[in-house]
């Protein structure tokens, strides 16, 4: 039966003679609603619509603690070699060790399951670096020329790192105080760094210099990359910071170089 949008009901008050006349009116359908901001996770929803609280609350979850994983999901690549940076992080809370229940996968292109879980979170980590959504054929597909690597701890994928292999002609030097590339040279690097991300919980663990670790020494089978042959893909801020640590170069004008690539 459908409802009206408008329903008149006349009534007249208990044992009064030529009682006031009340007119209601009931309203059915869509309402005005508004969005907020989560100051955490930075997703905006409409908290009095049922889908969108829903979709907030999975989102968040996996912002802040990283996705559910399987422990059949991935091949384990977990290497517990000294983690050696150019220059030394100054946290304290770094450190190269693995704790227990934590590991480093490797993803598997011809697992559909694999792939769907990984690219659940790769959608977060393009919404939070403000990247393309449809870079993931390198490493999603058979025969990519790429991988993907996820940290595990406590069955939940806290971090990842996606990475290709590089064609020539693709390197740059970005200059990191100015973040600006320097056209003219055309230096080549064999792996590039095309997303790293942790969720925000695990962050400042020396997640992500694993993360890369495991990437150089498993992308390409039986042949571990010299980190100077590792390229980041026009980093953030952070990311930024991550690369100058890891395999940044002084230059003889005193400038701080970044290897990258487009």
């Amino acid at each position: 039966m459908a409802a009206k949008s408008r329903s008149t009901i006349r009534s007249r008050s208990a044992g009064t003679k030529g009682g006031k006349l009340v007119q209601s009116r009931l309203h059915i359908g869509p309402q005005k609603t508004s969005l907020i901001k989560c100051c955490q996770c930075e997703m905006t929803y409409s908290p009095s619509a049922l889908n969108d609280a829903s979709a907030h609350r999975v989102y968040h979850d996996m912002h802040l603690k990283g996705r559910k994983w399987s422990s059949s999901w991935g091949t384990d690549v977990t290497s517990h070699q000294e983690t050696v940076m150019l220059t030394p992080p100054s946290s304290s809370k770094s450190d190269s060790r693995f704790g227990q229940n934590e590991r480093i996968v490797m993803i598997r292109a011809a697992s559909a399951p694999e792939v769907k879980a990984t690219m659940e979170i790769m959608n977060i980590v393009n919404d939070e670096l403000n990247a393309p959504h449809d870079e993931n054929e390198f490493w999603s597909l058979p025969g990519g020329q790429g991988k993907a690597f996820l940290y595990v701890k406590d069955n939940r994928a806290v971090g990842v790192v996606t990475v290709e292999v590089l064609g020539p002609s693709r390197g740059r030097w970005m200059v990191y105080e100015s973040k600006s590339i320097i056209e003219h040279v055309r230096p080549t690097f064999l792996l590039g760094i095309s997303r790293i991300w942790v969720c925000r919980t695990e962050r400042h663990k020396n997640i992500a210099t694993r993360l890369v670790e495991a990437a150089r020494e498993n992308t390409i089978y039986g042949r571990s990359i010299d980190k100077r042959q590792i390229a980041w893909s026009q980093p953030t801020d952070s990311g930024g910071k991550l690369a100058f640590r890891y395999n940044g170069t002084r230059h003889k004008s005193g400038k701080i170089l970044i290897p990258c690539y487009i």
